[in-house]
């Protein structure tokens, strides 16, 4: 969850001021705050007020809200409720599924190490206010957050929904309610912690810094729902969003490959791309070209990548290959494949089943 809009308190030792850049977060997110809020009687609507934010928006699955319109959100959920436990509260209801394919990647890998790696290598994804680092300290592995920037007096609402979420989805990688851990934050216990605190596993206040100790042998541990090919599946998905997300500005070319996968209708053309990067045809042609590129040149490069996965299916022919490509006829997709590999698609075709035993 993003900063709160209100003056932060003196700045921590070693903190730099810093202001909040320009991001999204998951609407996913900010579901979860306003049905909580409704819980204690607040309108939705009234949580939304003097937000860019619709009902409508946040029932869309894979929709995003800006930052600040999520922070004007959470703030009037917790004025209008008088409970600022709220975020204590959506910290023990967060579940891996709400951080969309980042969570499916999370609960398939090989190892909690692994999965903690994961979620520090694609956090960004989700938020850009923290930062999250994995280290071993003798007997204890450490997950620490940091900020950012400034988070204002937001910051403990969203670092205890934040540090309380990863105990819980640790523990439910591992089988477990909650992760067997100690949760510290170097801010003075608050008056609404006592209610919670048979709910939580042991906390440490005014700690040195806001972490996650646990047994270190607990990071060797295989994850209940490890699967080689599906963490690979959602890690591809992660790696797509970190594409189309990326704010770097030559990295275009990496979000047109990113939008052209393959569907039933096809690949998107140029217009869908450049409606989806919110930009002009005129402009997405420009930006390519000063890149090196054309958009017909990353298309071809999609659809060579595909004819060869697609023609490792024995039981796809080379016309129904073509089909799926969009080539209006085979001749066409072998003109094509042939330019790609210097070679033909029934020659490839032959020599990946005669490799594989199925000639």
């Amino acid at each position: 969850m993003p900063q709160m809009e209100t003056t932060a308190g003196p700045a921590r030792p070693g903190v730099k001021r810093r202001a909040a850049p320009r991001n999204s977060l998951p609407a996913a997110y900010l579901r979860l705050v306003l049905e909580i809020a409704a819980e204690r009687g607040v309108d939705p609507g009234q949580v939304l007020r003097g937000t860019r934010i619709s009902l409508a928006q946040l029932a869309a699955p894979e929709s995003r809200v800006k930052a600040a319109d999520a922070a004007r959100a959470v703030t009037n959920a917790v004025h209008l409720s008088g409970d600022f436990a709220l975020g204590l509260e959506m910290g023990l209801r967060t579940k891996p599924t709400a951080h969309g394919y980042l969570g499916y990647a999370v609960m398939s890998c090989n190892s909690l190490r692994e999965s903690l790696e994961v979620a520090i290598r694609f956090v960004q994804l989700r938020q850009r206010d923290v930062s999250l680092t994995l280290t071993v300290d003798g007997a204890d592995g450490v997950l620490q957050a940091d900020d950012a920037h400034d988070l204002g007096a937001q910051r403990q609402f969203f670092l205890e929904g934040m540090m309380i979420g990863l105990a819980r989805v640790a523990g439910f990688v591992l089988g477990e309610a909650m992760l067997d851990c100690e949760l510290c934050f170097d801010w003075a216990e608050p008056p609404y912690f006592a209610a919670y605190r048979s709910r939580l596993p042991r906390v440490r206040f005014a700690a040195p810094a806001v972490q996650l100790r646990f047994d270190a042998h607990l990071l060797e541990r295989q994850p209940l729902m490890a699967d080689a090919g599906a963490a690979q599946q959602a890690l591809e998905q992660c790696e797509r969003e970190q594409a189309l997300g990326s704010r770097e500005p030559d990295n275009i070319v990496r979000r047109v490959r990113a939008e052209l996968t393959l569907s039933a209708d096809g690949y998107p053309d140029l217009s869908g791309i450049s409606a989806r990067l919110f930009t002009s045809n005129r402009t997405l042609k420009r930006r390519l070209q000063q890149c090196g590129t054309s958009f017909q040149v990353l298309r071809d490069e999609a659809r060579h990548r595909d004819a060869l996965r697609l023609m490792e299916n024995p039981d796809m022919e080379i016309r129904q290959v073509a089909a799926v490509l969009g080539y209006k006829d085979p001749p066409s997709f072998t003109r094509a494949f042939r330019r790609w590999t210097g070679m033909t698609p029934i020659e490839v075709k032959h020599r990946t089943h005669a490799a594989s035993g199925r000639a």
